[in-house]
């Protein structure tokens, strides 16, 4: 995540190849990389799915694009991939341009992440506190981007959200 400054200071994905290796090498019992790194950049869940796709579940809450991307892939078709990539640009510059409203501080707004997640599928549902807000003209515009991607995000209600799909 930007935020961290590794982008600036180890490597511009955020964390190289090599670390995220030896991480998996000296701790066995990892299961799942959320591959956020190098963001609003995508390579970085393609690097780690290629590295590493067949020791841990690579996690994106992008939701299904990613998954198509690496089939693309595996299939050699870059033409797909990159016309795909260009068709998310919409959802970045969306991300990227409330990035000062939602990490402002330089905090992570897991808020905000969760959302994202919850647009494509994921729990949504309450956080631990203290937690920063998002709020609905954020997430109208988040929402917005997606679309405009051409992606299918819900359209619950967003109080929806803050329940979560599976209330415990």
């Amino acid at each position: 995540m930007f935020l961290w400054g590794f982008g600036s200071r180890i490597h511009p994905s955020d964390l190289p190849v090599r670390l995220i290796r030896r991480l998996l090498d000296d701790c066995p019992n990892i299961a799942v990389i959320r591959a956020e790194g190098g963001f609003p950049s995508i390579m970085s869940i393609v690097e780690c799915h290629r590295h590493f796709g067949e020791e841990a579940v690579i996690s994106c809450p992008i939701g299904p694009v990613i998954p198509r991307v690496m089939r693309l892939l595996r299939e050699g078709r870059f033409d797909e991939v990159t016309q795909t990539y260009w068709q998310l640009h919409p959802a970045r510059k969306v991300t990227q341009g409330l990035a000062a409203q939602l990490h402002g501080g330089a905090f992570i707004n897991r808020q905000a992440w969760k959302f994202q997640g919850w647009l494509q599928g994921y729990n949504g549902g309450p956080l631990r506190q203290p937690t920063q807000r998002i709020h609905d003209a954020q997430m109208h515009a988040l929402r917005k981007g997606l679309v405009d991607a051409g992606l299918e995000p819900s359209t619950d209600p967003l109080r929806d959200f803050l329940v979560g799909r599976y209330p415990g």
